[in-house]
């Protein structure tokens, strides 16, 4: 399967009644070469969204790299349960398994995996809370990752009523167990694609049903006759839903999307200097810099970023799209001219004119974990999440005539930094950051802009970060 095996064993066990199939009319070529790149999912519990997960395929010089990961958070039988998770397989061409790691959290309950196949068995490293711990685990002949079961019957030709036990790798559980899996048949899913439709024992006495398509990519899975559906997106959409439920801070992203650091940063709002060095920024990301921060790639592929910037460089003026009205930030609306003039009322300093702006946002919207699509709507609602925030000011402060940004990254809070969203306005020569979440302007340096704007576009580059970039504090003064 392509969720890692933890995040749905914690949901139920039942019997199941199985879904109408349509047989095999010819064999099928055996499946000769993985699918690689990216393929995204959704989960659902009934109607409702609950997790996400994200499958990468590359190949190596002795076969294919695998890596899985996802968050889940659900509410089943009164109770409440939150996984997220990230693994790594390095395997054969023929998919037999050579090392391993991984990092789970079950109700923020963090544990680390690593490992590799011996002659020996699988040794097997992990460190929690209760300390390291090694052991090696026994082993006869080939030992595959738990994707092998969607993709060995392919490479065997998947002839119809054949049936494999592979010895597979429950890293979650540390243990090898023999399961099985078998070829129903070939179906046609909406709208109008080819499948092989597979069936395992992975779940006990639960019947875990999976649709692959003849290039080996899973289109769907299915658990307690749908009960729970993990189904392929494509990957503009997922990579936008990611990016707003890390922004918006819900449940089912946020240990997901936390990127914890050591030393624990105690006091942001007095921060004097602060200098990450990031691991996993996207290469593509352009590097955002100015007065405020420098970032700069090192050699060996890692961002170092320094706030104040050592050496300020000079920032472009403000654009007509920063004075101007856009679609989500409506700054010539009757009743956003209005309420901005209401809260200047005489004051003609851009730069108090901004403060009182920032400080009528933090005091009078409520934060929630809903993005209002237009600033107007947060206006009547009187709530929303940082995003409907700094959209809300970016409107304010526009109509007040205030040239205004719209940006997002990271901000610490709590254990770590989180992904967030604020403004820029240009006063006395200069883009100030100003966070009306928080009230702060300017915004305190735990403030690290990775995105310029606000479109769908913009926001869905930081899905490429998301769960992937890790952060070391190198220096930090109060």
């Amino acid at each position: 399967m392509d969720l890692p095996l933890h995040l749905l064993r914690l949901i139920f066990t039942s019997l199941l009644v199985l879904l109408p199939l349509q047989l095999f009319a010819a064999p099928l070529p055996k499946l000769t070469e993985l699918p690689l790149g990216v393929r995204w999912y959704s989960i659902k519990l009934g109607d409702e969204r609950v997790g996400f997960s994200r499958l990468t395929i590359t190949r190596t010089d002795t076969g294919y790299r695998i890596d899985s990961e996802g968050s889940v958070k659900m509410r089943v039988m009164g109770f409440s349960r939150e996984a997220t998770s990230k693994e790594s397989y390095l395997v054969a061409r023929d998919l037999v398994l050579q090392s391993f790691s991984a990092e789970n959290r079950i109700d923020g309950s963090p544990v680390a995996i690593t490992g590799e196949v011996t002659p020996r068995g699988v040794a097997i490293v992990s460190r929690s809370g209760s300390g390291q711990k090694e052991r090696t685990l026994k082993l006869k002949g080939a030992l595959y990752p738990p994707h092998a079961l969607n993709l060995y019957p392919l490479m065997q030709g998947a002839s119809k009523g054949k049936s494999y036990k592979l010895s597979v790798l429950d890293v979650e559980a540390q243990k090898v167990k023999k399961l099985k899996v078998e070829v129903v048949g070939e179906e046609t899913l909406p709208p109008g694609r080819t499948a092989v439709h597979l069936k395992n024992d992975v779940y006990p006495m639960v019947d875990n049903d999976i649709w692959v398509d003849l290039q080996g990519n899973v289109l769907k899975e299915s658990v307690r006759e749908g009960l729970v559906v993990t189904e392929a997106e494509d990957e503009a959409t997922a990579r936008a839903e990611l990016a707003r439920d890390a922004l918006c801070k819900t449940d089912l992203i946020l240990d997901f999307s936390m990127i914890r650091v050591t030393p624990p940063i105690e006091r942001p709002a007095q921060l004097q200097k602060l200098v990450l060095e990031l691991t996993g920024f996207p290469t593509n990301l352009p590097l955002l810099q100015g007065k405020r921060q420098q970032v700069l790639r090192q050699p060996d592929g890692t961002v170092l970023i320094t706030l104040p910037n050592p050496a300020p460089v000079e920032e472009a003026p403000p654009t007509a799209a920063d004075r101007e009205p856009a679609e989500r930030i409506p700054s010539d609306h009757p009743e956003i001219k209005a309420k901005a003039s209401e809260i200047r009322g005489s004051e003609q300093d851009p730069a108090r004119v901004a403060r009182l702006l920032s400080d009528w946002v933090a005091r009078e919207i409520k934060g929630a974990v809903t993005d209002s699509q237009s600033s107007l709507e947060t206006l009547k609602s009187r709530s929303g999440n940082c995003q409907s925030h700094a959209r809300l000011y970016a409107s304010l402060a526009r109509a007040a005539g205030i040239p205004t940004r719209f940006v997002s990254g990271i901000v610490y809070q709590g254990e770590g930094f989180l992904y967030h969203s604020w403004a820029e306005s240009y006063l006395g020569g200069a883009w100030v950051p100003i966070d009306p979440t928080f009230g702060e302007m300017p915004a305190n340096l735990s403030h690290v802009k990775f995105v310029d704007g606000e479109t769908l576009d913009e926001m869905g580059a930081l899905a490429g970060m998301i769960g992937k970039v890790r952060a070391k504090v190198l220096e930090l003064k109060y």
